[in-house]
């Protein structure tokens, strides 16, 4: 169902900045890789806003300076750590001195898996997913639901995940667990399990963030220490510079990149004047705006075409070899530089000695939203029916609960009725874009949990076996009534070849291979 980056620009109308974990996939996704890798599902929604390195709680607002008495100081500095930063000020004026990546993971959220539109109302942005209103908290698993794609991994192992950008604001990230079901999904329990990147590389996958033969190898730049918390352990800065001045964002210039960025002249996103080779900017964030303050910023299709990021950012991390086996969350949480927000989304983990590992990469049957718990499950019986309770099901879910003023790019989706099919960023979308739920009610095991790639590599296999078995009864019965027929001519042959004295050395030879 994987629907790729056309669709993402003609469907992500995201705010200011926004990116979410994909690999593996998140609750927050609802099981959708539509609009993969950058805001699979509306996943880049979730989100805490107004966050100060030191107080004790989010204010909901963007707001410049300290938001408490007694904020943190940064520990990471532009006299000691120009190497982890990019700006000094938020491009509004205000300065960057108490932003989440100044001293990593020391300032609060809202929620450890986000909150939708950034805060409760009337904070945050006001901009919720599809199928979402505002101030939803992503710890909430009556909300968001277990997905039935299940990820498997063993203790000890090294395993690759992976996040994408809508909107580029700098700053780092961690990748931490929390057990299950046995106590709060709270920051402290995450906090508690950090998990270790393994070495000094990681890799930029295009492909719409999933093609693994399809990947550009740089550098990681680690941070940790006593200038993170929880202290000790390790984050990772965002490899993916933005632009000069805090330039690319509601269609304004970009002005090269704030620090040297990964080659690649073939990948360019470019806009403005004077946009350097190389994998940088903004992103399709460039087209995001507030239409009451910045109308200008509407970009047509080609526009958002051409500056969103059509990878994702991948990194090796080490399962503790002591990990007790069990079902645990995983938790993403990207700390901005440019603004007061931080990104978070979670994930459920299985972790079990014996069991076949979960390739990285590799999809479900997707139908996570469409069954209990998810976001078109109560749409089930509404295949006949249009009126009553059904009614919603047949209507487009906006974004941002139906708000206007910001930048409109699609009617979003809807569960029944809409358009299933790939398009084209050309194309208009109508009446919206649906999550093809009929297929997976039709499917006896469509609503059944099932792991990612190992049930469809299962499926493979037996569907290989059986074509062996077939095609080697037909080579058998080939090869068996071939040996007949040499068996028969050389027979009647070989009188022949007796009489004319050769010793028999007329007639069919057989040869090693």
């Amino acid at each position: 169902m994987a629907v790729g980056l056309k669709l993402l620009l003609a469907l992500a109308p995201h705010a200011r900045g926004h990116g979410a974990m994909y690999e593996p996939p998140s609750r927050n996704s609802a099981g959708l890789s539509l609009l993969s890798p950058t805001c699979p599902g509306g996943s880049c929604q979730w989100y805490s806003q107004g966050c100060t390195i030191g107080c004790p709680e989010i204010s909901g607002l963007h707001e410049p300076g300290d938001a408490c008495d007694h904020p943190a100081e940064p520990t990471l500095t532009w006299e000691h750590d120009a190497e982890f930063l990019q700006y000094k000020d938020d491009g509004y004026g205000g300065e960057t001195k108490y932003h989440p990546w100044r001293y990593p993971g020391a300032a609060p959220v809202g929620d450890p898996c986000g909150t939708t539109a950034g805060g409760k109302e009337p904070l945050g942005q006001l901009d919720p997913p599809p199928g979402f209103g505002t101030g939803v908290d992503g710890s909430d698993f009556k909300v968001l639901p277990s997905l039935l794609e299940q990820t498997v991994w063993q203790p000890g192992a090294e395993v690759e995940v992976a996040w994408g950008i809508a909107a580029n604001h700098g700053g780092g990230y961690q990748y931490r667990l929390c057990p299950a079901g046995m106590e709060a999904l709270t920051e402290e329990c995450f906090q508690r399990k950090p998990l270790e990147f393994v070495g000094d590389k990681q890799w930029l996958q295009f492909g719409n963030g999933f093609d693994k033969s399809n990947r550009l190898e740089i550098k990681a730049k680690r941070v940790g220490g006593q200038k993170v918390k929880p202290e000790g352990s390790t984050w990772t800065m965002n490899p993916i510079p933005g632009c000069k001045e805090n330039g690319g964002r509601a269609k304004s210039t970009c002005l090269g990149p704030t620090f040297e960025p990964a080659p690649g002249s073939d990948k360019t996103y470019r806009y403005g004047g004077g946009s350097a080779p190389g994998i940088y900017g903004y992103g399709s964030g460039r087209c995001m705006g507030n239409l009451s303050k910045t109308p200008e910023a509407f970009c047509d299709p080609q526009e958002y075409y051409d500056v969103s990021f059509d990878f994702g950012i991948v990194d090796l991390v080490k399962i503790p070899d002591d990990l007790p086996e069990g079902h645990y969350i995983l938790g993403f949480r990207w700390d901005c530089e440019m603004t007061k927000q931080i990104w978070s989304s979670c994930a459920d983990v299985i972790v079990k000695k014996d069991a076949k590992p979960t390739p990285s990469f590799s999809k479900g049957r997707e139908c996570s939203a469409c069954c209990t718990g998810g976001i078109c499950g109560h749409c089930k019986e509404c295949r006949d029916k249009k009126t009553g309770e059904c009614e919603k099901c047949w209507k487009v879910q906006p974004w941002w609960g139906g708000r206007t003023f910001w930048t409109p790019r699609s009617k979003a989706l809807q569960c029944l009725g809409g358009v299933e099919e790939e398009y084209t960023a050309d194309q208009e979308l109508e009446p919206a874009w649906s999550p093809g739920c009929e297929k997976c009610w039709d499917d006896p095991k469509g609503c059944e949990a099932h792991v990612r790639g190992v049930d469809r590599d299962l499926i493979k296999k037996a569907d290989w076996t059986k074509d062996l078995m077939f095609y080697g009864v037909i080579t058998l019965a080939i090869i068996a009534g071939g040996l007949s027929l040499l068996l028969l001519v050389n027979a009647c042959r070989k009188p022949a070849a007796r009489a004319a004295g050769d010793g028999g050395s007329v007639g069919f030879e057989m040869r090693s291979a």
